[in-house]
């Protein structure tokens, strides 16, 4: 029997009213249009091999403190370490998010570093997609990712996104086009602040340029993914934080964080407390989002982890319980499955609870199958929902 794990643990009681309007989402989902930019990445996915006893037997390193304790011994010498290849696929912010997104039935109007000027073969099966309309920018990123059960290392080469910039946005897409797409989109997204240097700048110009020709403005929403912050200074995430503010004064924001970003901007924030994560039962996640956003006053600040999700408002703060998995066989683009559920339904006036336990029932498919669920497949999720989060289930299997 589900144990509440704090006073704002509403994990069972929204999810029967989650439950109660899984026959009306759908419908409601396929009349939404969601904006993202402007990244774009070709990511080649890895695990790593601890031993080998032949070319078909091997043992895979599961915990990346296991491979840095590995480094670190060799330090001052070399090593060789063996990568086996899981996929190659598309990735970024808004690759990911496009995927995870359209997958349950919303359209998508994807700006992004996708190959120029021809698109490149790996993002060629979005583009035929009928309900995604592709728009690229520039050639893609590229990364290495290396998984492991307890987290993902991601080695990028961001030559090419470094050459994203409103100036290129003008020229490649145009400003008229610009505001008729944001028009036509309920759902704005944005990735990865700390990894795309213009974007804060791209940012300015929609407030100051774009926002003031939108109609209903109010009636849409604004999200952020801001990937590791650590390489960005202090001063540097408050100026962010306080252009999000601004944004917010025009368009409902909601600021997606995972468990470490929220420990890095708690620190980076004065007189908010800083989150320990060691402390038992996350316990300074329980109020945690709700202390960074008294200080924010943001329309939406979410915090999500393998464990939990919280989603704090300007009033209202609640805790949603994850269908935890320990082993998980995809972690890379995890989080954008999050945020895609929750933007998806935030715009389709879920309440914000419920909003996050679809966004947790997005990623806990996602780390199970590697795969975007599809609404029919996210709705049996949640049906069977307390079944994950009471059990550590490690697959994930459509009847």
């Amino acid at each position: 029997m589900y144990k509440k794990r704090n006073s704002f643990d509403v994990t069972l009681e929204t999810l029967e009213l989650l439950s109660s309007k899984l026959n009306s989402l759908k419908e409601r989902l396929s009349k939404k249009t969601c904006f993202l930019g402007f990244d774009g990445y070709i990511d080649s996915l890895y695990s790593l091999c601890k031993s080998r006893d032949d070319v078909s037997n091997w043992t895979r390193m599961d915990t990346m403190k296991f491979f840095g304790e590995t480094v670190s011994k060799v330090a001052g010498s070399s090593a060789n370490i063996e990568r086996v290849l899981k996929r190659k696929i598309s990735g970024g912010f808004a690759p990911n998010s496009c995927k995870a997104i359209n997958a349950i039935g919303l359209k998508v109007i994807l700006v992004a570093a996708l190959g120029f000027p021809k698109l490149h073969n790996t993002f060629k099966s979005l583009a035929s997609t009928n309900t995604i309309e592709v728009i690229s920018l520039s050639e893609p990123g590229e990364t290495v990712g290396l998984e492991f059960d307890d987290g993902k290392i991601m080695l990028t080469d961001f030559g090419n996104i470094f050459n994203i910039s409103w100036e290129l946005l003008l020229e490649r897409v145009g400003f008229q086009k610009i505001i008729e797409k944001i028009n036509a989109s309920d759902i704005m997204g944005f990735g990865h602040w700390a990894l795309v240097p213009a974007i804060q700048n791209i940012w300015y110009h929609f407030e100051d340029e774009i926002f003031p020709k939108i109609t209903s403005l109010k009636n849409k929403l604004f999200f952020v993914d801001l990937a590791d912050i650590k390489k960005r200074s202090k001063n540097d995430i408050l100026q962010m934080l306080k252009t999000l503010q601004n944004v917010d004064q025009q368009v409902p924001v909601m600021l997606s964080l995972n468990d470490q970003e929220a420990i890095d901007i708690s620190n980076a924030l004065d007189n908010v407390k800083k989150i320990d994560p060691n402390k038992k039962n996350f316990e300074d996640y329980v109020k945690g989002g709700k202390l960074i956003n008294d200080k924010l006053n943001l329309s939406y600040l979410v915090i999500h982890s393998p464990h939990f999700a919280t989603i704090s408002t300007k009033k209202d703060h609640f805790w949603i319980t994850e269908g935890f998995a320990s082993k998980p066989k995809f972690t890379t683009g995890a989080g954008d499955h999050f945020h895609s559920g929750v933007a998806a339904g935030l715009a389709c006036n879920l309440t914000p609870p419920e909003a996050i336990l679809m966004g947790n029932a997005l990623t806990a498919i996602f780390v199970r199958t590697g795969k975007s669920p599809n609404f029919e497949e996210l709705s049996h999720f949640i049906i069977n929902y307390m079944d994950y989060v009471e059990q550590d289930v490690p697959d994930f299997k459509f009847p």
